[in-house]
């Protein structure tokens, strides 16, 4: 897949970015892929596939296999919105860049602005990325929250 992408942070990180993700707790599960914008693709000893996203403050089973995912990632309309390749190809014309070990963030996070096109992006370590995600998540899911701020 194009590097534009992807993103290649360390095994290491990957490990403890989804620690932080209490719908994997406890799940054995073998990182596929990380996007340019963090999503993290793992595939589960049962062999779904899961993504966990610091966009969509979410991580949810995407595939049934991981030969569906490839099928799914084949099918442009379904793989062009999931990596966001309309967005990191502006920002490489723009000339936005991020090392391959690091993904973009989106400041403000889409969650408040409504729009990932409203954000500035940044190249950020995807652990805090993930992080500052789980944060909004569990501030916005409190009762009294009122959802957006």
């Amino acid at each position: 897949m194009d590097p534009l992408f992807v993103a290649t942070p360390g095994e290491t990180e990957i490990a403890e970015t989804l620690l932080m993700w209490p719908e994997l707790g406890g799940t054995r599960v073998r990182p596929l892929l990380v996007s340019a914008f963090g999503d993290i693709f793992v595939e589960t000893g049962g062999g779904e596939v899961w993504v966990a996203s610091p966009i969509e403050l979410s991580c949810e089973r995407v595939a049934s296999s991981v030969e569906e995912l490839q099928r799914l990632f084949a099918d442009p309309e379904w793989a062009q919105p999931r990596l966001l390749t309309e967005v990191a190809l502006a920002a490489r014309d723009r000339g936005v860049n991020r090392p391959p070990d690091q993904v973009f963030a989106i400041a403000p996070h889409p969650h408040f602005t409504g729009s990932i096109m409203a954000g500035a992006l940044v190249p950020m370590n995807l652990r805090l990325w993930h992080n500052l995600a789980i944060q909004i998540r569990e501030q916005t899911s409190q009762p009294g929250s009122g959802g957006q701020s």
